[in-house]
Parts: C-alpha cells; structure tokens; sequence
C-alpha cells in the first residue's frame, strides 16, 4: 500500500478543493491507497505527523529512548489533553512549555523522546510519502504555492513522485517548472494513463471523495453541497477568459446521477448542488441536463433531509473508510453533542467519553466508539433534530445572456434555481442583459446576481452605470439582484500574474483602491436597496467621480468625517485651478502619498490637498 499527500496551500477559499476530493477517490477507493490531505503551512503538518508518533504503538523509526505500551489508554490518561501544549514544543523546543505538561518524567521517559521529536523537526525529517499531490488555484498565489510545492519535497519518499496540477498551474507551467524543477500536469484529469498511472480509470468522472475535508480544521463555507459538472468548457474565446485554456474542449453533457447517488450512499445527502459549468446554456442537450437535475432531486420547491452524520460516521469508521478523518468527525460530533446536553446527561456523557479515552482525537481509537454506540445513538437521535430544509441549484460560474431565451428560461425556472446569476461583463450588453432579466422575473426567477467585470477595457463609469442599472431593475421588476465587482487582471503575463498591480487603459491606482474601498465595506456585493448604494456609489455620475478622487478613509468612514476632513478636501480639491488640477490628479492617480511624494508638487495648493490623503485608517 502506498502512501498519499494531497495538498492545497495555505490560501482562503469558498470551494472545495475538487481535483484533489477526484485524487483522493482513484488513490483510496481504486488503488486501494492510504491517502491523507493536509491544507496549509507544512511545518504544522510535519510537527503533526511527529507528534502522532508520540502516541503511536509502533515507533520503531524513533530511536528506542521510549516505547509507548501497547494500549494507548494510559498515555491518553496523561497526555491527550495537552496535545497542543506537545505539538509547540515539537515546533519550537521550549523548556517552559514541557513544564505545563505533569507526569512527563514518568514510567515511560517521555520527556526524552519529545526531545528526539524535536531534533527531527528541527532537521526536517519528517515521515515521507510515495505520491504527493500539490494543488494549484489563482495565479495570484503563485509565490505561496510555489513554497508550498518545494516544502512538500521534504515529505517525500526517495523514490517517490510530486504532481502539480489545476488551474493556475495549467496557465503558467513553465513559472512553475522554472521555480520547482517539477513540470506540471496541465488541464483536466480527463484521459487514461493521467499523472502516468497504469490503468484506463478517467479521474475526472470519479465522484469526489468528501471524507478528505474532515482530515483538517479548515471549513469551507461551500463544503455541504454536491460539487460538479453537467458540461466541460464554453464556446466562447472571450480575451479576458481562461476557460479555453483549462478546458479548451466543449462536452455539452457530463451525467452527474451516479456521481450524486454514489455520494449519498458513502458520505450522506448535500444540501445544495453547486454547478460549476462554464457555459451550460450552450449545450445542445440542454434540456436532457435540466430533467437529471431534476432527477437528482432539485426541481422547483426541492426540499432536503438532512442526513443522519453519527450514523454516517459510524458506518464509515465500520467500514474502515478514512479513519483519519471519520475518527475526528465523530470526536467534533461529541463535543457538539455535549454541548446540547442538559447537566445531568452532560456529566454522564463526559464520564463515559473519559473511561474510553474519548475526549480527543489524538488517542482515539474507533472500536471505543462501537462500544458506546447503545449510550450514544440516543443521544444523538434526541438531541440532532434534523428538520427539512429547502435546497437550491446554483450554476455557479454563470449564465450566458447572449444564449438566454423563453424556453432555456422555462426551463430553468423549473428548478430551485438561486440565485441565478447572469454575467454583465460589458455596458454594450446592456439590451441583452436586461432581457435576461425580465425574461427571469417573468418566469419567478426573482433571487438573482451577477459578475461585473471591470479594469478591462471599460470606464469606471460603465461600472456606476451597470450597478445602477441593477438597482433600476430590482425596483421595476421586484426581484432582488446581488452585484459582485470583479476586477480584472491578466492571469498569466509574466508582469502580472503574481501581483495586482495590473491597471486598465480607463483606470488608475486610486480608482482601484476607490472601488475595493467601496465594495469591501459592503462585503465584496452591491444589493437591491437604492438608498445604500447611491451612499455607498454616489447618487449620480459626478458624485461617483468624486469618490473616485477623494482619500480613502473619507470613502471609508463616511460619517465621520463628512462634515469635517471630507468638506475640507472637497473645498480644496474643486478649488484648484486647471494646472494645479492636473498635477494634484497626476499624483493622486498614483496613490503614493509619502511626504517625498507631496513635497515634490511644485503648487501649494496641490501639496496642501494631497496632506489630506495620508490621513490614516484605523
């Protein structure tokens, strides 16, 4: 049996890592491997991995300084509690954290032997793996992956094999390959022999193996739903797309029945069923789409039970099935459970789990679990009440406008639909977006959003212009429409994929900074209420140009300072005269205000304005 490392760097994201839940699927289920996800900084992992061998039986690639007894029970007894206490001094090797920990210099010279745990961290000799998969997401994060990448060398076996796939690695390889040495794999899974494996299993149909997300600490907000596919690709080449690069080929159906009924039988039921289609309006078998997602239970009024996660849980760790991840699962569901509890059965209930060694994962052992599930089961049945919830489908990546038309609309409003999200990349899409709305208001689609692109080749007054053609809508129509700002940068130029710094031929830095100023005191989306935008935009063109101009704390904090700082920089700014406007403008488009920078305006005036803007942030 081989063993497996599936890793995604230490980045923030919504979704689910999909490729590596496919990885983990052909590893385990079709290889019959032992595999492992970790997600973030490594040298964590490589403390982890250490300090699970302080409470392993077999150590016998640790020098024989301690050898733990057989049944962990005892060394649960002393030590599970201060599981963090030892992983810290594994990392850093500091007496004083030893000394919050009783009983170390005990029967079993334990002492010793963290201080041998501790060596190896500090020599990276760390336990290795035969196959480690390293994924890859924005380009803008190329600089963490690439560190990612070259410390997951340390955890590999001598003869063992680094992948390195997804998304930004399939648009930029050989930046990968040139700062690795590794050259990855680019595209989809999606052919035999993939990643040089020796059978005909396509990965990319496998279902994803969702146990992997129980491994690590780290939640993603998207994680209860069904992740995938009902096409490939787009027929669209849209300049500022990478699409035709990851999935140059169009597949207008991918079948998602099996994938679905093979996750509820292993994991339990998703809420939602998050799309991740490219553009399905496309497809010619379109309507052959709409009634399988029907068929998987997310027609119009769908409703979800949620499924029972102890017994889920138990019958996975019965079948042997990641108990890594099952093992912390079920240790989570019983701190929740004990939260829950009145007093009386919460004592009961703590007793129990101490007489198993059951208060934390790091000497559980999954047969204790089997002997209180009489105790437990009724716990869990009495106190998880699991009523119905409504689900939803979400085609996530965007509906084409350009396609839209009364029957795909139809169509669509025959399934739980929300939002519906319709993309209005360009002012000149005005006519054909607005159909697309009021063809999805006329059909009782009335939960909708939409990306707006801009820093392309649009002004910042397209961007004002759209949002409020959003609010116009959401009153005319009575629909609610969440606009989400996106900004454009070239996602594989050498000069900008690994920064932000790209600015379009219609923008300038301080606009830029205006807009994330703007959004992220709305949390990245602009919704229905005219009143709060035309606060937060401006309740015309000039008075958005204005916020444009004006220093970023005053956009910020408004109320404070509106009548005090923000009045003053607006009696100054429009004072200025036409050369002095055009030198305090050139400055300010920058948005470099050092005190080199303000002394280097040659008009007063203009040194006077600009002082304005090194107002700080709180």
């Amino acid at each position: 049996m081989s063993r497996v490392l599936l890793i995604e760097p230490n980045w923030h994201n919504k979704y689910p890592p999909l490729n590596l839940m496919k990885l983990s699927t052909y590893f385990r289920c079709v290889r019959g491997d032992d595999v492992r996800f970790f997600k973030g900084d490594l040298k964590i992992f490589g403390a982890q991995l250490l300090l699970e061998k302080f409470f392993a039986t077999d150590c016998d690639d640790v020098p024989l300084l301690f050898k733990p007894p057989e049944d962990k029970s005892e060394l649960a007894r002393l030590f599970g509690s201060h599981a963090k206490t030892l992983l810290d001094f594994i990392r850093t090797g500091k007496k004083t954290l030893l000394e919050a920990v009783p009983n170390l210099r005990g029967k079993f010279f334990c002492e010793e032997f963290l201080r041998e745990l501790h060596n190896r961290f500090k020599r990276e000799d760390f336990p290795t793996f035969d196959t480690i998969c390293v994924n890859s997401l924005f380009t803008f994060y190329f600089d963490v992956t690439v560190a990612t990448i070259n410390a997951a060398k340390k955890f590999l076996s001598r003869r063992g094999k680094i992948f390195v796939g997804g998304v930004a690695a399939t648009l930029v390889p050989k930046a990968f390959e040139a700062e690795t040495g590794i050259e990855p794999h680019c595209g989809l899974l999606d052919k035999p022999g993939d990643l040089g494996k020796d059978d005909d299993t396509i990965i990319d149909t496998l279902p994803p193996d969702y146990s992997i997300l129980d491994e690590i600490d780290y939640k993603y907000p998207a994680a209860d739903a069904y992740i995938t596919y009902t096409t490939r690709g787009c027929i669209r080449k849209c300049s500022f797309c990478a699409v035709h690069t990851l999935e140059p080929h169009y597949k207008d159906h991918v079948e998602i029945l099996g994938q679905l009924q093979a996750t509820e039988n292993r994991f339990g039921a998703r809420r939602n069923l998050l799309l991740m289609d490219n553009n399905v309006l496309a497809s010619a078998k379109f309507d052959e789409i709409v009634d399988e997602i029907k068929a998987c239970g997310f027609g119009k009024g769908a409703t979800y039970q949620p499924p029972d996660e102890y017994a889920v849980t138990l019958k996975n760790l019965r079948d042997g099935f990641n108990d890594r991840a099952y093992v912390r699962k079920m240790i989570r569901l019983y701190d929740e459970l004990a939260r829950r509890l009145p007093e009386n059965l919460s004592a009961e209930f703590r007793s129990a789990r101490e007489e198993n060694f059951l208060l934390n994962v790091h000497c559980a052992v999954k047969e204790k679990f089997f002997a209180l599930d009489d105790f437990v089961r009724p716990l869990f049945e009495k106190y998880f009440r699991r009523n119905k919830l409504a689900r939803y489908v979400d085609f996530n990546q965007g509906l084409d406008a350009r396609l839209i038309d009364e029957h795909k609309m139809s169509r669509l409003a025959e399934l739980n639909l929300r939002p519906a999200r319709i993309a209005f990349d360009h002012i000149e899409q005005r006519e054909i977006y607005e159909r697309a709305i009021r063809l999805a208001a006329k059909h009782g689609l009335r939960d909708l959003s939409n990306y707006l692109l801009y820093n392309f080749d649009d002004a910042p007054e397209d961007l004002y212009t759209r949002l409020k053609i959003n609010i116009d809508l959401c009153e005319e129509l009575d629909v609610s429409i969440y606009s989400f700002p996106m900004r454009y940068s070239p996602i594989a130029d050498p000069k900008f994929f690994r920064n932000r710094d790209f600015v379009g031929r219609q923008w300038n830095k301080k606009f830029i900074r205006a807009i994330q100023a703007i959004i992220n005191a709305t949390g990245g989306k602009v919704g229905r209420g005219r009143t709060f935008f035309e606060k937060a935009f401006g309740k015309n063109l000039d008075e958005f140009r204005e916020l444009l101009w004006m220093p970023e704390t005053f956009i910020i904090y408004r109320a404070k300072y509106e009548d005090t700082l923000t009045a003053d920089w607006r009696t100054k700014f429009f004072a200025l005269g036409e050369v002095e406007r055009v030198e305090a403008e050139t400055i300010i488009a920058a948005n470099k205000f050092t005190d080199d920078d303000i002394s280097a305006a040659v008009h007063e005036n203009v040194r006077d304005l600009l002082k304005l803007y090194q107002v700080k942030r709180h």
